[in-house]
């Protein structure tokens, strides 16, 4: 007793009911679609949870309100860091004084 395999018509229109019934994409050919890539869940939404919203900057408020005459700590640390590190010669190069303008200088 021997059984004949079902036609291929009767198992195309199989795989095309299964595809149907759980979600999936019936594609017979094998032809890549980037479904796998399409059905990921995005993650730009995640990326952007995960920072805390910043509802107002000090420089906001001092813009709001020049007659307190409010200081930024942070702004007034960094300005005392750049003049210390341009004290000791650390500092960035005037423009066109750079690393790359020497470059070119010294080749004669």
């Amino acid at each position: 007793m021997t059984t004949t395999p079902p036609a291929k018509s009767i198992l195309n229109a199989l795989a095309k009911l299964r595809a149907k019934l759980f979600n999936n994409v019936y594609n017979p050919t094998n032809v890549r679609t980037g479904n796998k890539v399409l059905r990921q869940r995005l993650i730009g939404p995640t990326i952007t949870n995960w920072y805390p919203k910043q509802l107002i900057s000090v420089r906001e408020i001092t813009d709001m309100f020049p007659e307190f005459n409010l200081i930024n700590q942070q702004e007034k640390q960094r300005l005392e860091e750049i003049a210390k590190r341009k004290k000791r010669g650390k500092g960035a190069p005037k423009k066109g004084k750079g690393k790359r303008a020497t470059i070119g200088s010294k080749k004669k």
